[in-house]
């Protein structure tokens, strides 16, 4: 007898009063682990008797809305409304310009330096979901001797309802208790906004002076009203408002920081300076960062290095609220005298390469770099221009490749102006006669904020050369009074320098044989010097010959690149490591001067000069007490409007590190370095060199094809560490099985690909496991959290997960639950509605049989020449669902980004008082490069609405669009024609291969 099993229908029935017993929130007081659990076994047990039973999507009974006053409630409650009407305050009439604002209420009390003011309005119907906007203040008040200052908006929220979790349990039956369940679980996995209503708005403000004042007051919509404010003399009220106006601006300033990717140096600057200023205490997560944020010494070096936003937005929060705060962090010790000696650098083991059995050709560049330095070589004066070009295609950035940054620092342009190499007609037309070969070397690539670089030419006539670039730098020192070129001797030989006083320009010339080399950096011009006398090159080294012998001149890479074990050593050396936290500290204290003379400014009274000199901020409160006590006796000078740091120059084109050696270090930066030293010694006492080949491919243009005449370019790309040691890398180096020949055959219509060789304990022996995924619309990365979420994404993705040859793990599961219900030939049903088919060695599941059904017949494994243990592919996605996916997914990063953008310059304009035209350009100053929209807009300030919006948001609308236009596309999917990739580990060898076929620019 067939027996099939009840569906349980999506209806809610409440509960009598009858049934109504002890609320869950008694059983389960927080969202506990032990209730999550419950909740999943619920979910699983459902799963279990009914396969794809749905959970019900009922919603609680909406009890209508009434539009009550705003409740009662002290002044300090972050979120919630003060008493009203005041009753030292005063009751604006009803605004009839505003929709839902029935009256205003307002109350201030006069403070020194500042006074307290909140202007209230309530709405006349409360708003469930997006609030209706913040208010701002519209313009000057009046009269002018009042200024207004630092004002925070927040919407009014209370709670309306009670959500399931507080609810009585209904008793069983009737299908009540599993929509309850159902129920809860959306309350465990999504957020509360749906349970809360916007009943009001309020703007709080500081302003000076004790006089009555009227202040514009708007929304987005438009200017709302003036409101009339009578401030009164209340000690006791005034610093209950204080307290009150300081918890809402820190938490306004904490959400500002986490919603952008823009540095928030304006909310970390105005809270600490605000919090010396009147005295108000740091908030718990000033200057802490972001708690996921990881504690291991290896990667939170790693971070240092990478100059992650993190980390330089802690070194600006301690140097803007000074000495205070860096007592309370990691060091509780004060400013500190560098006189102790440079820390021990890590242990490093020595090298476990092996020469070659031939000695390989090596290019003569090679005979000529310092075994300390990275090399990238182009090879030829056309291959430069090549890579040149393409990175001009993307505004000087590569990265713009991916998608635009919210700066734009346009490091290479400036290098080569540092460098005085820049690139013109001439140039190119006369490149290629006199120069054989070309590369950058160098110590570092912190080309943001100023590397030690140096570009190095084999020179095909080395008259003519010289004579070239010396006629270039001569020109440039002429017809620039800043500018200096003379003659200098250094340790092993003679140089010109090239050079203005904030090292904006700074450009050593060297020469040895055919080689000339132009460098910021004194260090890299004298050791290419001396290279040439004692002949210890980076090509006699036995890694590099190593290096050589694996990708050996005959392949004609367009780019070779070399990053040796003694240049990622140098990185992670006392002197370097230290003198990066040092430049961090100077590239901060530019900043943070640029934002007090700001806030000086607007704080300036009418007919007195702004405060400009450091020493007057310190006195004015705008900067703290110990800014500029640093332990290397360094600090900020000021030339006008221009900014140097004493020793480093110019933000931006700060003194090469290498440079800048550190010879005693204070107590803090000893221990600081010391756990790191300690940390590499122990766990990662050796660095592996890393080599990179790229060779290039044009294809000629068909105009009729189906690219329309596209230009399209392949490029090869091999990457290795060699030699490579895995155990340095920990167990996920282990996880790979041996390389493998056997390469998988997926069906034509799968867009993404993949398949890993693995060894695994749970799998059994080496096993190769597949996935693909065909064109489609994947779900919302935002709707896949939570377990429920997870599954119910899984079901709509068309695409499929595999292993070969089969392994035993799902067979080996208790009760059969691996193996599920016969279906069809060689296809099980498996719980949760999971299909597997098992066959031919094969073992595939898939939550959709035809996708399954249509994949088959085209998998199989077949036998390669190249071995590896990792395949991947993806098609070009032009045309494809998935390209639509991508460009929605890039394009909400770059709106979130548009935004913060503008919200950066809005807050210099609202909370710094900077005048409209200047803002962009004071925005410069500070961040170290121009802000631009990463949606390719341009920000611009709308006289309408008071703030800055970007011309590629809609004209109605108050941001970037949720949803990418139609005529938007995201810059990777404007080149990206598809790759396949494959990663190959040998006991001392980590090979990586990939083709990448990309679209140029006609």
């Amino acid at each position: 007898m067939k027996t099939t099993l009840p569906i349980f229908h999506e209806t809610l029935i409440m509960p009598s009063p009858s049934e109504q017993s002890t609320p869950i929130r008694t059983l389960f007081p927080e969202k506990t682990l032990l209730a999550t659990v419950l909740v999943s076994a619920g979910v699983v047990f459902g799963l279990l008797i009914a396969g794809d039973v749905s959970v019900a999507k009922a919603q609680l009974p909406a009890t209508p809305l009434q539009p009550a006053p705003i409740p009662p409630v002290p002044f300090g409650q972050s979120g919630q409304v003060p008493p009203g009407p005041f009753s030292q305050g005063n009751v604006a009439p009803p605004l009839g310009g505003a929709a839902n604002a029935v009256d205003v209420r307002v109350q201030a009390v006069t403070g020194q330096p500042y006074g307290v003011a909140v202007i209230e309005m309530p709405l006349r119907n409360p708003v469930v979901g997006p609030a209706p906007g913040p208010l701002t203040i519209d313009g000057e008040p009046a009269p002018a001797t009042t200024k207004i200052y630092y004002p925070v908006s927040n919407d009014v929220r209370v709670t309306v309802g009670r959500p399931p979790s507080e609810q009585p349990v209904p008793q069983i039956g009737r299908g009540r208790l599993l929509n309850r369940v159902g129920n809860l679980i959306r309350e465990l996995t999504s957020s509360d906004d749906a349970t809360e209503q916007t009943v009001g708005r309020r703007v709080m403000f500081l302003f000076t002076g004790d006089q009555p004042f009227s202040v514009p007051v708007r929304d987005h919509l438009g200017t709302l009203t003036m409101v009339d404010v009578r401030p009164v003399t209340d000690p006791g009220l005034a610093r209950t408002m204080q307290t009150a106006w300081w918890d809402e601006t820190t938490v306004a300033a904490k959400r500002q920081i986490d919603a952008t990717d823009t540095p928030p140096w304006v909310p970390t600057y105005l809270i600490a300076m605000l919090s010396g200023r009147l005295n108000l205490p740091l908030p718990a997560w000033f200057g802490r960062g972001d708690e996921t944020e990881t504690e291991d010494p290896l990667l939170h070096t790693l971070e240092w290095i990478g100059g992650a936003a993190g980390v330089a937005n802690e070194v600006f929060a301690v140097a803007a609220a000074g000495g205070p705060l860096q007592q309370t962090l990691s060091d509780p010790t004060p400013t500190q005298v560098a006189a102790l000696p440079l820390p021990a650098s890590p242990v490093w083991q020595p090298p476990v390469s092996t020469a070659p059995v031939e000695p390989p050709a090596i290019e003569v560049l090679a005979e000529h770099v310092p075994p300390e330095c990275f090399y990238l070589r182009y090879g030829s004066f056309e291959n430069y221009l090549w890579f040149r070009d393409l990175t001009l295609e993307y505004g000087g950035d590569i990265s713009r490749m991916i998608t635009l940054r919210g700066i734009s620092n346009e490091s290479a342009e400036r290098l080569e102006r540092q460098l005085g190499v820049q690139t013109n007609a001439m140039s190119r037309l006369l490149g290629p006669s006199v120069i054989e070969d070309q590369a950058l070397i160098g110590r570092d690539m912190y080309l943001d904020d100023g590397a030690s670089i140096g570009v190095l030419f084999h020179a095909k006539n080395v008259f003519l050369l010289r004579s070239s670039l010396n006629s270039d730098r001569t020109k440039l020192a002429e017809s620039d009074e800043s500018l200096t070129l003379k003659k200098v001797d250094l340790q092993h030989g003679p140089a010109t320098l090239l050079r203005s006083s904030d090292n904006r320009v700074r450009s050593f010339l060297v020469e040895a044989g055919p080689c000339i080399l132009v460098t910021n950096s004194e260090t890299i011009a004298d050791r290419f010097l001396e290279v040439a006398e004692t002949g210890e090159s980076l090509a006699d080294t036995t890694d590099f010959q190593l290096a050589r012998s694996y990708m050996p001149l005959e392949r004609n890479d367009t780019i070779f690149a070399y990053f040796s074990a003694e240049m990622l050593q140098g990185l992670l050396e006392p002197s370097y490591l230290i003198e990066l936290r040092r430049r961090m500290q100077a590239e901060a204290d530019i900043a943070l001067v640029r934002l007090a003379r700001m806030a000086a400014r607007s704080n300036t009274v009418p007919g007195e000069p702004a405060i400009q000199e450091i020493d007057g901020l310190i006195n004015a409160g705008f900067l703290p007490e110990n800014f500029g006590d640093r332990a290397d006796g360094t600090g900020v000078v000021s030339f006008s409007n221009h900014l140097v740091d004493t020793r480093r120059g110019a933000r931006g084109t700060f003194l090469p590190i290498a440079d800048n050696p550190v010879e005693t270090v204070t107590a803090s930066e000893s221990r600081w370095y010391g756990q790191i030293a300690a940390a590499y010694s122990e766990q990662f006492s050796s660095l592996d060199p890393i080599v990179i080949g790229v060779q290039r491919e044009e294809f000629p243009i068909d105009p009729t094809g189906p690219t329309e005449g596209e230009r399209r370019e392949r490029l090869t790309i091999h990457a290795e560490i060699a030699p490579w040691q895995p155990e340095n890398y920990g167990s996920w180096a282990k996880q790979l099985g041996p390389p493998t020949q056997v390469a998988m055959e997926f069906a034509p219509d799968d867009v993404v690909a993949l398949q890993a060789h693995v060894a695994s304990e749970t799998l059994g022996p080496p096993t190769h496991l597949f996935a693909a995924i065909k064109d489609s619309f994947p779900p919302e990365p935002e709707s896949i959290d939570g377990l429920i979420s997870k599954y119910r994404a899984l079901k709509t993705l068309p695409g499929y997960l595999g292993a070969w040859p089969q392994p035993g793990a799902l067979d080996r599961l208790p009760l059969g639950l691996g193996r599920g219900q016969p279906v069809g030939p060689g296809m099980n049903r498996l719980i949760g509605g999971l299909y597997r088919y098992t066959g031919g060695g094969f073992s595939v599941l898939s939550f959709q049989p035809d996708v399954l059904n249509a994949s088959l017949q085209h998998l199989s494994a077949n036998e390669v020449d190249d071995p590896a243990q990792v395949r991947g592919r993806i098609d070009s996605l032009k045309g494809t669902k998935l390209e639509g996916w991508v460009n929605q997914q890039l394009y909400e990063r770059a709106a979130t980004a548009s935004l913060a953008g503008a919200e950066f310059l809005n807050s210099l304009v609202a909370q710094l008082g900077v005048p409209v035209e200047q803002a962009i350009d004071e925005a410069e100053l500070v961040l170290g490069g121009r802000p631009q929209c990463p949606l390719g807009g341009d920000y611009q300030f709308d006289p309408a609405r008071r703030r800055f919006v970007s011309t590629a948001w809609p004209s109605d609308r108050f941001g970037p669009s949720p949803y990418a236009p139609a005529d938007y596309q995201t810059p990777l999917l404007g080149w990206f024609r598809g790759a396949e990739a494959r990663l190959t580990q040998y006991p001392n060898r980590l090979i990586a291969d990939a083709t990448i076929e990309i679209a140029r620019a006609q």
